[in-house]
């Protein structure tokens, strides 16, 4: 489902919309960044990596604060970790960090090419002011929680989450 255009040939193209923090670790994490923060637990990231894997590979667009941090500190880390699980950032959006759905809206009007995508988040946002975003909006508390923001959600966040299931 993460394909791209060969020949006359379209092929589907997906994304996650990937936050750190509420996602790939929780209060309880235990580890820490190299910058003193919370860190990132392993077993979440190999669940989010089998579930992209599951769906058929995907682009992973960082919406975390964590896309702030100075280079060579915590992100460096994040994508070194990431990397463990053959997986790697393929973009950042560029919003406020209040103001998330606004700027993955904003990165999908630029990149028409995503055809599917979903969104890994622990916090509401402004995603409800899109609805199409809302019904992508996976809810965590760790990854391995994560729950439907829509009554009626996408069809690519319930086949997300199933795999979530499955691996969790």
């Amino acid at each position: 489902m993460a394909l791209e255009k060969r020949g006359n040939k379209r092929y589907m193209s997906f994304a996650v919309f990937l936050d750190v923090d509420g996602v790939l670790n929780t209060r309880k994490t235990v580890i820490s960044s190299p910058d003193g923060h919370i860190g990132v637990d392993d077993a979440r990231i190999e669940i989010l990596a089998g579930a992209i894997e599951k769906y058929g590979g995907g682009d992973i667009v960082l919406t975390s604060d964590w896309k702030n941090v100075r280079i060579g500190g915590d992100l460096d880390y994040l994508r070194d970790k990431l990397m463990g699980y053959n997986l790697e950032i393929s973009a950042v959006t560029k919003e406020h960090w209040n103001k998330r759905g606004q700027g993955i809206q904003d990165y999908l009007e630029e990149h028409p090419k995503i055809d599917e995508y979903i969104i890994l988040d622990d916090n509401r946002f402004d995603f409800e002011d899109f609805p199409r975003l809302w019904e992508r909006l996976l809810i965590t508390d760790g990854i391995e929680n994560a729950a439907f923001a829509s009554k009626t959600p996408a069809v690519e966040a319930i086949i997300f989450r199933e795999y979530i299931k499955e691996l969790s």
